[in-house]
């Protein structure tokens, strides 16, 4: 028996597929890039969060807080499942004001309306300030979710309703005053402190900006205030006059004083009258020719008049008696006396 050979590889004949050459080590590397790319994909695509300055981000699982709590920087999470909510904590402010366009809702006037005792309504432009706690974001998150829908579901009713208790008590003149804007800040204040006791919240203060009352009481104040100040100018010009009234009298009275003293000096002292009658006389046309027993002055009047030569000439003609009655304090006038040759 001989041997018959198989068929070779060049034989032609069909044995069937062969299996290409595999290179393992390229097939490794490939896949490790591709798992670094998932990564970097996943990172980009929602596996890191920067937590911004005065923030805490509030993380979430599927939508569920979890409670975890991160501060502000970098943080990297598992992409898809997780999430990360940052919550401010620095001091916020929520206005509700008349003019649009100021307070929190800038599209229409958000004034509080509330009612006075007399019932005139009366728009109070007001500001809360507050924060959320840093270190129960979570709480706040889980509670309320947005800043936005703590301020439109619980500061916004709370104060609303407590400003409107706190005005039905209040008189409409009193409403506008400083008393009365304290007045209904401390209410709103109080009532805010109370309902953020359960709450992750802080209240730091409650502000009432302006009182806004209708334009006829305002135009009413107005008029009563100018009549005000009107009686009040009255007032004081009556005070002036009376003031000036008893200056006067005071110096009236004081002048009569003196003409007193004056009168009483001149009676004690008659010798001072004679002096000061003598320097009454002594630049007259008046000659003293001799004194009386008391010493009392007589004088002779006498006439001047003037010629052709420019000399005078005295007329001898009438003797007067001049005696000074000391008592009375006066000069009388000279009485005249015969004529004598």
């Amino acid at each position: 028996m001989s041997d018959i050979p198989g068929p070779g590889p060049d034989s032609g004949s069909d044995s069937g597929p062969s299996l290409p050459d595999v290179n393992v080590g390229r097939f490794v590397r490939l896949a490790g890039i591709a798992v670094v790319g998932l990564l970097v994909l996943g990172v980009l695509a929602g596996g890191y969060h920067q937590v911004p300055e005065g923030h805490v981000g509030v993380q979430k699982s599927f939508g569920a807080v979890t409670g975890t709590e991160f501060q502000p920087g970098a943080h990297l999470i598992v992409p898809v499942k997780d999430s990360v909510q940052d919550v401010e904590i620095r001091p916020r402010t929520y206005t509700m004001a008349n003019t649009q366009g100021e307070g929190d809702k800038p599209g229409r006037a958000d004034a509080v309306v509330v009612q006075s005792v007399n019932g005139t309504t009366v728009d109070i432009d007001l500001t809360v300030r507050y924060r959320v706690q840093a270190n129960d974001t979570s709480t706040f998150v889980t509670q309320w979710r947005t800043v936005g829908q703590a301020e439109e579901r619980l500061i916004r009713p709370s104060v609303r309703s407590q400003l409107r208790d706190e005005a039905a008590g209040i008189q409409t003149s009193e409403i506008y005053t400083s008393s009365g804007r304290e007045r209904l800040a401390t209410a709103a204040q109080q009532k805010l402190e109370s309902v953020f006791d359960d709450e992750a919240l802080v209240l730091e203060e409650v502000q009432v900006r302006e009182v806004d009352l209708p334009e006829s009481y305002d135009r009413a104040l107005n008029e009563k205030e100018i009549a005000k100040q009107e009686v009040q100018q009255k007032e004081f010009e009556i005070q002036q006059a009376r003031k000036d009234k008893e200056r006067q009298e005071v110096q009236a009275e004081a002048d009569a004083r003196v003409i007193e003293i004056r009168g009483q000096a001149l009676r004690e002292n008659p010798i001072v009258l004679r002096q000061q009658y003598i320097e009454a006389i002594d630049a007259s046309d008046k000659v003293i020719l001799a004194t009386d027993d008391e010493g009392t002055p007589i004088i002779l009047q006498t006439g001047s008049s003037t010629n052709g030569g420019g000399t005078n000439e005295s007329d001898v003609g009438a003797g007067f008696d001049t005696s000074v009655d000391a008592t009375a304090g006066t000069t009388p006038t000279p009485t005249p006396t015969a004529s004598g040759s």
